[in-house]
């Protein structure tokens, strides 16, 4: 269901977080956060873009563990693979 914004004769989706979150033909809800202590944060925003499509922007912080540039650098290309896998499982549902 929808909520028509008299101000502006905007319709929302009923999770639209409305404000400043929501513009430039887009509505946004309120972002949700996973806090993972020192592992990281995950944050998922859910989005209705101009065109009528759906998708969920993710946002990460991931902490480096690796004492050098060469583990950092090797982390950074572990979280890159993972993620891509991750996300090639996640669009075939």
């Amino acid at each position: 269901m929808a909520w028509l914004d008299p101000t502006n004769n905007v319709s929302h989706p009923e999770w639209c977080a409305r404000g400043h979150a929501c513009g430039l033909g887009e509505h946004r809800a309120a972002p949700v956060t996973l806090d993972a202590g020192r592992r990281g944060v995950i944050v998922l925003t859910r989005v209705l873009a101009a065109n009528g499509c759906q998708y969920v922007e993710i946002r990460t912080r991931i902490a480096l563990t690796g004492g050098s540039e060469a583990a950092a650098r090797r982390q950074l290309g572990h979280i890159l693979c993972v993620l891509d896998a991750l996300l090639h499982r996640l669009v075939r549902l």
